[in-house]
């Protein structure tokens, strides 16, 4: 076992969440704690003069790091922490720099280096959201456990010296103290990587090393790229004769352009946010969760290029991409096809396409902004043709923080009470009048939602409420007209049938996706978890 003890020695933790500047992160991810040590190992870099022995050592701990970054997600334990108010304050500019030959400076130039002065220096904005940690002493400390690492004695001892030149975990106020745990006093850990944890009550999800994640910040931070601009940069200002024309080919070889003074300098780069692991308290006791017939696991499908359409064009969106993925359809599996042999249609699961649009928020209009393929593997990038509708160009959906709507979590996460974005076709017309049997009406509907449910091995909704208009803001009413949702094409000759929006609590937490009705392979029936109890 080998593990990490953390003490932020103020009793307070400035840590910018990821994805919002506003929010303050709690507790400090795996991979942030990580790129602490990481940011110790550089600032410790030896000169030349410092001697092999430092060299040697040094290089110890990079090797200590890169198995480090391959021992997967630890187990945690973290104390209580409460949010402070966060502050806007308004930080300097950064300073102007200083031009390489002072005699040729410009007037403009000039006038933007007087910025720097106190009584002309611009200003802006930023916060630097922080929390209090509850708890003195060992109280508040924070703990990483990788329960099944075996580190040898050079690792372990790199590990122990490079934890000690840690200063800061976040801001630079965010001050702590970081070491290498003896097995033995390290208390027993609370939360532990968990697949099935969500981002609910019963778990967290944070970010993890993995591996080759040191070698991807040596890239984004660029020093020897940014190190060799300013040399090369350096010694052809300076330079004089062959010295100053060596140099010329020396940057432009390295960097495929010639030299002059409004060539930019490389750039470093933000990491990427990388793996995450979803985390739940160590033996608690899972609630039940029951899954949909579908893979929580979606294909989600961007847009790249093509006109905004809403829930409206669902139809066409799903028929163009199913036969985008269907062309040259024979030898494709049932699950793929949905036919177990040519016009004879599968009795089994198969893959079902699903629009994610825009809804549920304040402002949400139900536009669409991406597809996803469920039950599907495939990497595509298809052009999507609808006829009088356009063209879209799709491709997977591969961002770290992309949109919520082409989340799978936004519409996978575990509830209890769903409410559909897409109206759920009814299986078989209702032999109630909708207008002059309206209680019978409704009462069958429940009925035939209730089977659909109960068909993909679902529990029996506790409530089932129907309505023309859905819960989520921003989708579609039920019915073609204004603001509502054409009629799921039928075959020919066939009458339409009913559309209705659902609202659905079930007794139990429920894995979406969920798709219910007649209609639900083509994009009809989608529903998205409503995320409070109806009353």
């Amino acid at each position: 076992m080998f593990a990490l003890g953390i003490d932020f020695i103020t009793g307070v933790a400035v840590m910018t969440d990821a994805a919002s500047r506003e929010k303050a992160e709690w507790p400090p991810h795996p991979a942030r704690i990580f790129m602490a040590l990481v940011a110790a190992h550089y600032e410790s870099k030896p000169l030349p003069e410092d001697g092999p022995a430092a060299e040697q050592a040094w290089a110890r701990e990079r090797e200590a790091l890169e198995w480090l970054e391959g021992q997967g997600a630890p187990q945690m334990s973290w104390p209580e922490a409460s949010t402070r108010d966060v502050v806007k304050v308004y930080v300097p500019v950064n300073d102007a720099g200083v031009p390489p030959n002072p005699a040729r400076v410009k007037q403009s130039e000039l006038r933007s280096a007087l910025g720097v002065m106190p009584d002309q220096r611009g200003r802006q904005e930023r916060t630097f959201p922080a929390l209090h940690i509850s708890g003195e002493g060992p109280e508040r400390q924070v703990h990483l456990y990788w329960s099944n690492a075996e580190p040898t004695t050079e690792i372990l001892a790199a590990l122990t010296g490079l934890a000690r030149k840690v200063t800061r975990i976040g801001h630079s106020s965010s001050l702590a103290l970081v070491w290498v745990s003896r097995t033995e006093d390290a208390p027993a850990p609370t939360y532990e990587p968990n697949a099935k944890a969500t981002k609910t009550h019963r778990g967290v999800q944070l970010r993890i090393p993995a591996p080759d994640l040191l070698a991807e910040l040596d890239q984004c931070f660029n020093a020897d790229e940014i190190d060799a601009f300013f040399d090369l940069s350096e010694a052809i200002a300076a330079g004089k004769g062959k010295a100053k024309e060596q140099a010329k080919a020396a940057f432009e070889e390295r960097f495929a352009t010639a030299w002059s003074r409004s060539v930019s300098a490389p750039v470093r780069l933000r990491p990427s946010p990388g793996r995450t692991a979803h985390y739940s308290r160590v033996n608690e006791a899972e609630a039940r969760i029951v899954a949909s017939s579908f893979d929580s696991e979606l294909l989600v499908l961007t847009k790249q290029e093509g006109p905004v359409l809403t829930l409206e064009s669902t139809a066409a969106l799903t028929a163009a991409l199913r036969g985008y993925l269907i062309q040259g359809g024979e030898g494709k599996p049932e699950w793929f096809t949905g036919h177990s042999a040519p016009g004879v249609p599968s009795t089994g699961g198969h893959m079902a396409l699903l629009p994610l649009a825009f809804v549920g928020a304040e402002h949400a209009d139900g536009h669409v902004l991406g597809l996803a393929v469920a039950l599907s593997g495939q990497d595509l990038e298809p052009e999507l043709k609808m006829g009088n509708l356009g063209t879209w160009t799709v491709r997977r959906e591969e961002r770290s923080l992309p949109p919520l709507a082409l989340r799978s979590t936004t519409w996978c996460e575990p509830s209890s009470v769903w409410a559909s974005v897409t109206p759920v076709v009814l299986d078989r017309h209702p032999k109630h009048d909708q207008r002059t049997e309206r209680v019978q009406w409704r009462d069958e509907v429940a009925a035939s939602i209730a089977q659909s449910c109960e068909r993909q091995g679902l529990p029996k909704p506790d409530l089932i409420d129907v309505d023309k208009t859905s819960w989520h803001r921003g989708a579609p009413r039920s019915r073609p007209g204004p603001d509502g949702m054409p009629w799921l094409p039928g075959k020919e000759g066939t009458a339409p049938r009913q559309q209705v929006h659902v609202l659905i609590q079930f007794p139990c937490e429920v894995q979406g996706p969920l798709l219910l009705g007649a209609g639900r392979f083509r994009g009809y029936g989608l529903c998205k978890p409503l995320g409070f109890p109806p009353k």
